[in-house]
Order: C-alpha cells, then structure tokens, then sequence
C-alpha cells in the first residue's frame, strides 16, 4: 500500500497486492477501493496482482476541494499506472469508476491498458440528451445529489437501498455505508454531477482493446439498455456478458460469478 502524487500535488491512496498480470480497480461513486475485497480474494488466490486506487475525494486518498471532472480523474488514473511502471493491466472500472475508465481509454491513448472491464458502468451516457431521449431525466439524480448536500448520511443509505437485487446481510448494508461515508462532501457532490452529466459516447471510437462488459439485468442505477448494451454495440472488441440475478452491485450480487468473468477474461 502506497501513495502516489497527482500533477496537482493531490495523494491517491493505492493497494497494491499480489504478483502476475495485473488489474487496476476504478471503484464507483461514494464508495472507495475496499468496495472490491471480495474480488481481490479470489483474483488473488488465481495468481492475479490486484491493485484499487482511491480516486480523490474517496477513502484514504487526499480531498481537495476543486475539479472532480472526467478529465482529472484520467489524468490520476495515468499518475498511478505511471508511478508504478505499469503495462499491459486490465484496466477495471465499476459504475462511476466505468465511465472514467472508458474516458481514460480515449484521454490518454490506452496507455498501459491491455484489456478493459466496464461493471455496471455509468457509461456512456446517462441522462437524456437532444439526440439520447432514452437516458434517465436529470430529476432522477438530482435528489441524490441535494440529499448529499443537506442529509449524507441518509442519502448514502437510499442508495445502498439500491445497488443490490439478492438479499444482502445488515451488517453488509453497514459496511457499504460506511465507505460511502469516508468520501467527502465536496467530492461526493461534485463527481455525482459529472457523471450525472458526462456524454462519453465518442471516446468509445478510440477504444481498441478487447473489452468485456458486465452489468446486471435488474440495474436501476445504470439500466443496462442505455448503458451496457450501448457500449456493446459502441466500442468494437467488446462483448456484453448479462447479470440475471443482479442489480447494480453485481460485487456482491453475483460475487463468484463476477470474479470468474474477470479471471477469465484477464489471464
């Protein structure tokens, strides 16, 4: 575990564990690398190095106030791959993670990414646009954001309330929680109008690299019509593998499934 300095003077907090090929865990909105443990421990055991990275703002990394954009995100994605001389990783991205993933593919050229792994990804497009009348209205984002403005702690429970489709133990509810909890406001704010906002649907032209694709039929944060099967059909390697019996959270959802797609697609 370490940290890396951004171009800015920002520290991004890294684990790092294991040895062999690589993959590089984005984590999605309010949540922090931890949301992965019960990735690592399988991908771990099948030979895998295992590296999540605390986006600024989230978990252990430091908090500024100041952009929280797609652009700057990238840019700290290309900060860590570089510090630790990293090549050929699978670059994994969940949700709000997903969409920098595939803006980072196009910013900086797939520099380092050998393989891409879009999960439940909050990407392209999220919110209606004059030519995507089929992304969600921006009124059913916005509570989330006024609710991380005036009441955190109960917005971050709501959400929890809906990443999962299968029944989750109370003590997992908390835990989820509490990582949502460690992001700062600031942060928690401003990034969720990004991907609120965001229209990624030309970078995924410049993606060339094998990409799998996995989301769950049940995702009522990022429907899989207006995401998954978009980036299906939008970047040319990819293929589209459907969670039957997931909803947003396919982590812990459809965990051994899930680790499995990534063990196979990324030895």
């Amino acid at each position: 575990m370490s940290y890396v300095t951004a171009d800015d003077g920002t520290e991004l907090y890294v684990s790092d564990l294991g040895s062999g090929d690589p993959i590089v865990f984005l984590h999605g909105w309010p949540l922090s690398h931890r949301m992965f443990e019960y990735q690592y421990h399988d991908l771990l055991e099948e030979g895998f190095r295992c590296i999540g990275i605390d986006l600024r703002g989230y978990g252990n990394s430091d908090k500024p106030a100041g952009e929280y954009s797609y652009d700057r995100f990238a840019d700290d994605v290309k900060a860590v791959l570089d510090a630790l001389e990293l090549e050929d990783v699978t670059l994994a991205g969940f949700s709000m993670g997903g969409g920098i993933a595939t803006h980072y593919m196009s910013r900086h050229d797939e520099a380092g990414v050998g393989k891409l792994a879009l999960l439940a990804a909050a990407s392209p497009c999220l919110t209606e646009k004059p030519d995507f009348p089929e992304g969600l209205d921006e009124s059913d984002v916005n509570p989330l954001i006024e609710g991380a403005r005036t009441d955190r702690a109960a917005m971050n429970a709501q959400f929890d309330g809906m990443l999962f489709h299968t029944d989750q133990s109370d003590e997992m509810m908390d835990w989820t929680w509490s990582l949502g909890m460690e992001a700062s406001g600031v942060a928690t704010v401003a990034s969720a109008e990004t991907w609120r906002d965001a229209d990624l649907r030309l970078d995924m032209a410049d993606i060339t690299v094998p990409t799998l694709v996995c989301h769950g039929v049940h995702d009522e944060i990022t429907p899989i019509e207006i995401t998954g099967e978009v980036l299906e059909e939008g970047i040319e390697n990819a293929e589209l593998v459907r969670f039957e019996n997931s909803g947003h959270g396919l982590t812990a959802d459809e965990t051994e499934k899930l680790n499995e797609e990534l063990a196979g697609f990324a030895g």
